[in-house]
């Protein structure tokens, strides 16, 4: 004898998706930007220098001399020539008193006294040895002062755009189970 047998049949049902991809949009603009930077105040202040220049040893080379320098030289040349002279007369009245000694005095003092000696030296060449130079300086005042940069900044905000995706599901097949009995 057959036994009867269960026959079973399934098919499975199918879907069917659509798909719509979502959309994102993305904006971002640079922002506005203005800098200036402003030069710094700069103030320098420089007094000027001080500048001795001594040359009274070149002129005094020279025999250019002033009136006082002069006057000076001029006294005590005086002072030493009238020494000389009571010095001169000195002897010279000794001479006299010693007439006794013979010779003729004076005639040998009118002789002596008659004639002058002089001797004049003229200036030499200056050199620059002997002109004495100096500066002192005055130091700089310097004043800096800063300033700071202008910025201007205008930001550019982000824009966004976004589309949702969607998905369809659709049914393609239906489920289907069939039973069968063979006997």
């Amino acid at each position: 004898m057959d036994m009867p047998k269960l026959q079973l049949q399934t098919q499975q049902a199918k879907l069917t998706l659509n798909t719509n991809p979502a959309r994102h949009e993305y904006h971002q603009q640079k922002a506005e930007q203005s800098i200036q930077q402003p030069k710094a105040d700069l103030k320098i202040e420089q007094k000027p220098g001080k500048l001795t220049i001594d040359q009274s040893n070149a002129w005094r080379n020279l025999h250019f001399k002033s009136v006082f320098e002069r006057t000076r030289e001029v006294a005590d040349d005086a002072n030493q020539k009238w020494l000389e002279g009571i010095g001169r007369m000195a002897e010279e009245g000794d001479d006299l008193m010693r007439v006794e000694n013979g010779g003729n005095p004076v005639a040998e003092h009118a002789k002596n006294n008659s004639v002058m000696n002089f001797t004049y030296l003229p200036g030499n060449t200056p050199t620059y040895d002997l002109v004495k130079a100096r500066y002192e300086a005055n130091p700089a005042v310097i004043e800096v002062q800063r300033n700071d940069p202008i910025i201007e900044a205008t930001p550019r905000y982000p824009q966004f755009e976004y589309q949702r995706g969607s998905v369809d599901v659709s049914l393609a097949q239906h489920a289907d189970v069939k039973i069968d009995w063979k006997i």
